[in-house]
């Protein structure tokens, strides 16, 4: 590293930085910091205040804290508008949205709702709501006179928000292997003050994965494809579950990881 030892400001002023204020030095205001000819850096300083705005161009390492070993702990990336932390370098609002469900006994190839709590099925606690047997389940929904029963099979995003990985682990109840289809979805949920309010409009997949052989003996544990990131705030998301081969009863856990934009 270099020295200022036994060298005149004439020589060094380069290197030197100082606030824009050069009359009243740092005060209740920003002022931005500089080298010693004037030209601006991205910080700015007050006597309570510090700012971080890039001069020209956003960065993905706009700031950045690292250990000694140079592994990253924090990251500002200004060009995606995201802050990092830690080891694995997660976004610091990552949320966890979980769909469970106990016991729903499936009709072969039928998608149905899976509910936002512990939800068990085959008794008054919990309605086995299906939607769909082609590939995907269907992109609309109208639950009739039946709407209510919807409510706790939905999540309703708060704030803009990106999927970033959708993984769920699953059995039956009896000892012959099947197919078991997940499907993550985004709708919007029509809200107008009329009777159709509580369907839903313009399903689109945000996710998708399958897990084979899967009977009472094992817990089949699957990382699902990302389809589509994007979820806007007001839509509902969904989860989706399909026997594909019988009709055994199906205990599902699907876990959401997701980040306010």
């Amino acid at each position: 590293m270099g020295s200022l030892v036994n060298k005149s400001p004439a020589s060094t002023y380069k290197s030197l930085l100082k606030v824009a204020n050069e009359t009243n030095g740092v005060t209740t205001l920003l002022s931005q910091i500089e080298d010693g000819e004037g030209t601006a850096t991205c910080l700015s300083v007050s006597d309570d205040g510090l700012v971080l705005r890039p001069k020209h161009d956003n960065s993905t390492s706009a700031l950045s804290v690292r250990a000694t070993d140079n592994t990253q702990i924090l990251a500002v990336d200004t060009t995606n508008e995201v802050v990092k932390a830690g080891s694995t370098q997660t976004h610091v609002n990552s949320q966890l949205l979980e769909f469970n469900a106990f016991d729903l006994t499936p009709v072969a190839g039928t998608h149905y709702f899976v509910g936002r709590g512990s939800e068990r099925y085959n008794s008054t606690d919990a309605a086995e709501l299906a939607n769909g047997t082609g590939t995907d389940p269907d992109a609309t929904y109208d639950g009739g006179s039946a709407t209510n029963e919807l409510i706790t099979h939905l999540f309703v995003v708060p704030i803009a928000s990106t999927i970033d990985a959708v993984k769920f682990m699953v059995s039956t109840d009896s000892d012959t292997d099947t197919i078991i289809n997940v499907h993550l979805y985004k709708f919007n949920i029509t809200n107008a003050g009329h009777t159709a309010d509580g369907n839903l409009v313009l399903g689109t997949l945000l996710a998708n994965g399958q897990a084979t052989a899967v009977d009472r003996n094992v817990i089949k544990t699957v990382s699902c494809t990302i389809d589509s990131s994007a979820v806007s705030a007001g839509q509902v998301i969904a989860c989706f579950v399909e026997n594909e081969t019988n009709t055994d009863n199906i205990r599902l856990q699907t876990q959401v990881l997701y980040h306010f934009n």
